[in-house]
Parts: C-alpha cells; sequence; structure tokens
C-alpha cells in the first residue's frame, strides 16, 4: 500500500522528534519526509515535497500555521494541526470539520485523524474545509459562518442561518434546516451544543437545540414550548427555561 507523505512543522525540536517517532512507532502507513521550525521554511519544505499530509502547529515561533496556509492553499495537502493551547481556534476547526491534535499527541487521536485525512485524501475535499475554516476565523458575521457536517459520502457545509434546530437520536444528532432538509450526523447534541452555544442557539430540553433567529413563537401554556419558523414545536424543559427566555431577551 502506498505510504502518505508527511512533513512536520513546528519550532521546538522535541515536539517534532516525539511526533515523528509516533509517526514510525504506531502510523506505519505515513513516511514524514521532511521537517521545519519556521514559517518560511515550512512553506519551501510543502512546495518542493508536496506532502500528503502537514502536520501545522499553531504558534511557530514569531508567525503561526495560518500564514502558512495562506502561501500553500489550493494544494492538494490534507492539514492535521497541532497545538499546546485549547482556546478559540479549536471551536473554529471543529465547525470547519477539520483535524487537530492537542499536545502531548495521543496515539489513538492521531491515528484517528491519519485515517480520516486519508478518507478525505480520497474524496478530495481538502481545499474547501481549509478555505471554510479561514473564513470562520476571519471574525466575519456569525451569518455568514459555515459549519461543516460529515455524512457517508463526505463533508456538507451549511451557513449557521440555515439550521432551524438539532434534535438528539441517541449517539447521532438531527440537523433539521430551512427549506425542508434534514441531515442525520454521527455525533451526540452535547458536541454540537457547546459548539454552538455562543452562535446563537440555545438548548431548550434534553433532546433539542435550537436557532434563536429561528423562533416564530413562545408559548407558555402546556408547560412552555417553542414554535420555530418551519412549523415545528419544541418542548420547553422547567431546567432549561431561564437560559432560554435570557438569550431570547439578548436577540
Amino acid at each position: 500500500m502506498k505510504k502518505l507523505r508527511a512533513v512536520i512543522v513546528d519550532d521546538e525540536q522535541n515536539a517534532r522528534e516525539n511526533l515523528s517517532i509516533l509517526l514510525s512507532e504506531h502510523c506505519p502507513n505515513v513516511e514524514v519526509m521532511a521537517q521545519a521550525d519556521n514559517v518560511s521554511a515550512a512553506i519551501e519544505e510543502v512546495r518542493q515535497k508536496v506532502p500528503d499530509i502537514l502536520f501545522l502547529d499553531i504558534e511557530i515561533g514569531e508567525g503561526s500555521g495560518f500564514d502558512v496556509l495562506e502561501k500553500i492553499s489550493g494544494g492538494a495537502t490534507e492539514v492535521i494541526f497541532t497545538t499546546a493551547f485549547n482556546h478559540y481556534a479549536v471551536k473554529a476547526f471543529k465547525f470547519s470539520a477539520v483535524d487537530y491534535l492537542l499536545k502531548p499527541i495521543d496515539i489513538d487521536e492521531l491515528a484517528l485523524a491519519i485515517s480520516r485525512a486519508e478518507a478525505r485524501i480520497k474524496q478530495s475535499q481538502i481545499n474547501q474545509r481549509l478555505e471554510n475554516l479561514m473564513n470562520n476565523l476571519s471574525g466575519q458575521d456569525r451569518k455568514m459562518k459555515k459549519i461543516g457536517l460529515p455524512g457517508q459520502g463526505g463533508i456538507q457545509y451549511f451557513l449557521l442561518s440555515e439550521i432551524i434546530r438539532l434534535q438528539s437520536q441517541s449517539n447521532y444528532t438531527t440537523f433539521y434546516l430551512t427549506q425542508g432538509r434534514e441531515i442525520l450526523v454521527s455525533k451526540t447534541l452535547k458536541e454540537y451544543d457547546e459548539m454552538l452555544s455562543d452562535q446563537g442557539f440555545v438548548r431548550v430540553h434534553q433532546s433539542h437545540v435550537i436557532n434563536l433567529e429561528q423562533v416564530s413563537q413562545y408559548q407558555k401554556s402546556d408547560g412552555g414550548y417553542v414554535i420555530l419558523t418551519d412549523g415545528s414545536n419544541v418542548p420547553l424543559s422547567k431546567s432549561y427555561k431561564e437560559n432560554f427566555l435570557k438569550a431570547l431577551g439578548n436577540i
């Protein structure tokens, strides 16, 4: 089987060497072609080696991994970010369905990221995902942000404004979108609640998260429920009522 060619970019030598050792010992399908410790060297190595996978540190000395991305966008390289900081960018990665590894790198997470990267290389969805990531990091208006939802046929991207509500289906989540569309995703509602909680979405029930901009009516009768723009009725639990009313008042 053809090996995946990789380049590692990190300004810390120990980090580069540790990742290289993990790959050689646990990921035999990956071959490290080169390493780089700064932005300009990283750009040069990627252009020369044209790797299948780029392991890219977020903070590289005086620059960042995003500086590298801006120069190599349009290529056929799958990017897996590495970072020691679990801060704002991580949420953008989740939105864009872009893989990231928190340091110290977990072997199982590394193997899973590589497996997903290999699948996406075959699906040729690399450029769209990175473009969406850069857009989501640009600080643009929430209505213009897109979220990547993985499915059997690959990743589909939707504007947040297209999402009406989300409903739990055990370990799956159904997205109800405008124009009567539905998408079933193999992630829990809890994951998406955390991801969307500061994007105008609020949990109103153990099984329901709604887009506040899609609220048509709030009814106090029958224990309280919310009517959305698609005509659906969503129950409002007592435990979530106070948070919902507060969020509704801030629109």
